[in-house]
């Protein structure tokens, strides 16, 4: 018996979307905002933030918010007593590190990582940071920074990105304003 060899397949970026899961991808986001709404199971939004610094670099002038990509469906996430808070001469810090799952997959991993559209980090006079935020309704809500730990992990076959973040140590004001 004579064995041929057989052709295997190999997927590029064209490929890929072509794939079943690939067309599944749109399926599991509308099955995944049911945990937001109608269910209220994901009553958090989860923010990607850009901020920029007057001065022309990291932490010189005033840090103004350029742009927020408000991550939908709303990903899942750990509970926030995944965070240890420590007491300080100065007051309370939450530190640790966090998870986030579930990201859509139609988000790039260069979107997830904060970089610009053709794989460039964030430029010297900017920041970027994730925000888990619960809104109040008589109250704003805290705002919590986190920057990734780790890249974002693609699974393909539970349709989402797993992302590893740390807390970072200053958190926008309650009003979206940042601190710094």
């Amino acid at each position: 018996m004579t064995l041929r060899p057989r052709r295997f397949s190999v997927l590029d970026g064209e490929a890929l979307t072509k794939t079943v899961i690939a067309r599944l991808n749109p399926v599991a986001d509308i099955l995944r905002d049911l945990k937001t709404k109608p269910l209220g199971a994901r009553p958090y939004q989860v923010k990607l933030v850009w901020t920029r610094w007057s001065g022309g670099e990291r932490g010189v002038g005033v840090e103004e918010v350029f742009a927020e990509m408000l991550l939908l469906p709303t990903p899942a996430s750990d509970r926030l007593t995944s965070l240890a808070t420590v007491v300080q001469s100065i007051g309370s810090d939450d530190q640790g590190q966090f998870t986030v799952s579930e990201i859509s997959p139609r988000y790039t991993e260069d979107q997830l990582l904060g970089r610009l559209n053709d794989g460039t980090p964030v430029p010297d006079d900017q920041n970027f940071y994730w925000e888990v935020y619960y809104p109040r309704r008589h109250e704003p809500g805290v705002r919590r920074r986190f920057v990734p730990s780790s890249p974002p992990d693609y699974h393909a076959t539970r349709f989402e990105w797993t992302i590893r973040l740390t807390k970072a140590s200053e958190d926008r004001s309650r009003s979206g304003e940042p601190l710094g």
